[in-house]
């Protein structure tokens, strides 16, 4: 019996649990200001970037409709000789509480494959870097963004140091959205990532619009249109699969009794199956290590012979 339990047990060992990590640092995420200095250490040991910031949207904000802010950095080679550059978006200054999310925005896209305020580039290698995030305001009126970086630098007299940037603050106005005006739902969410070798089915709902075409480029290249067909108000479409890890970007054009809109170019990037830690099968493998440890104990633990007893009763009567 004790045989046929380490049996199992051993088992329940061998095979591997639904264990997915995501490995290489910090990487893209949700993060105040802080970070800035709590990701290297001691914020006070900071030394101040020289590298120029600048913010601006895509024409006018509509409320609760995509807009796309592009941040421009530059001076990258000419102040400091970086290699990675961390990058945040972000709605105060405060280091606390201050991602976008926590001040009326929704974040649609970081265009790396998430909805992240905070994104890092493994290499520079240009003197300006230009950068976009899809947002959608939920409320009409005035919003404050800022740029904010964390980076290194190899040479001069802070060589080895973190280096932390703050840009000034962007004043951005939100404007209502006519009622006539044809509009993607306020509750869309595009797609941002999939697995390689997957085509991606849209659905975009619209508000008003009487005909919707969809198109997908390449970065930066010629933009082809997709067999769009409506289910009810729903515009669906499918963009093509990627044969490899990369990045395409999509848009709708709707036609209404307004004047013609265009949303954002909404990047989809294409990876290989993210990995991803099971908790509770981590869990019970733990548990099985400690029962396997005193199965074994117990397996080789001499049994006592007849001798062993008798010369135990012999102790306990004399």
């Amino acid at each position: 019996m004790r045989a046929m339990l380490v049996l199992l047990i051993a088992l329940v060992l061998i095979v591997p649990p639904d264990v997915r990590g995501n490995p290489g640092g910090v990487g893209n995420s949700l993060e105040d200001m802080q970070c800035g200095g709590a990701c290297h250490g001691d914020a006070n040991q900071n030394a101040s970037s020289n590298l120029q910031f600048s913010l601006q949207s895509a024409g006018t904000v509509w409320v609760g409709q995509p807009a796309e802010i592009t941040v421009q950095i530059s001076g990258l080679e000419s102040s400091h000789d970086l290699d990675q550059l961390g990058i945040f978006l972000l709605s105060s200054t405060n280091a606390n509480g201050d991602i976008p999310t926590t001040d009326g925005w929704s974040i649609l896209s970081d265009g790396m494959g998430g909805s992240n305020n905070y994104i890092e580039y493994a290499s520079v290698e240009s003197e300006i870097l230009t950068h976009s995030w899809i947002l959608r305001a939920d409320e009409i009126g005035e919003k404050t963004l800022y740029v904010s970086v964390h980076h290194g630098d190899n040479t001069g007299s802070d060589a080895g140091s973190p280096f932390f940037g703050v840009s000034q603050a962007f004043t951005l106005s939100i404007e209502p959205i006519p009622e006539n005006l044809q509009r993607l739902d306020s509750d869309y969410q595009p797609p941002t990532s999939r697995e390689i070798g997957e085509t991606t089915k849209l659905c975009v709902p619209t508000i008003a619009a009487e005909n919707v075409v969809i198109e997908w480029r390449e970065l930066a290249g010629q933009a082809y249109e997709l067999e769009t067909t409506q289910n009810n108000q729903c515009w669906e479409a499918e963009l093509p699969a990627a044969l490899m890890e990369s990045t395409i970007e999509w848009r709708a054009v709707l036609d209404g009794e307004g004047p013609q809109q265009t949303t954002p170019w909404f990047p989809l990037t294409s990876a290989e199956p993210s990995w991803e830690a099971n908790e509770t099968a981590l869990m019970l493998q733990s548990i099985a290590h400690i029962i396997l440890f005193f199965g074994l104990v117990i397996l080789v633990r001499k049994p006592k012979s007849k001798d062993d007893h008798y010369k135990d009763y012999m102790e306990e009567n004399i």
